[in-house]
């Protein structure tokens, strides 16, 4: 286990051996938490939600909401629409 030091003005010292294990550099993000048992929880916030999409293959086809609602409405196992 590594040793995480904290500064006197609350910054924390993250081990290369443990950055480099997660991807991390400068600017690197972290969302913190408490877990049940009182211990503090740090996960790299690597993604953006943005960057959930940018390599998502390109929609060439256009849908109306008429032909959505026909769509849903067939899944739903339903035809009066």
């Amino acid at each position: 286990m590594a040793a995480v030091t904290l500064s006197s003005k609350g910054q924390l010292t993250i081990p290369r051996a443990l950055r480099d294990a997660l991807g991390l550099s400068a600017g690197a993000q972290l969302q913190a938490s408490i877990d049940q048992h009182g211990r503090l929880v740090l996960v790299p916030a690597k993604y953006e939600p943005e960057d959930l999409f940018l390599h998502r293959p390109k929609v060439n086809r256009v849908m109306s909401i008429d032909d959505m609602d026909r769509a849903i409405a067939t899944a739903a196992g339903r035809a009066d629409v």
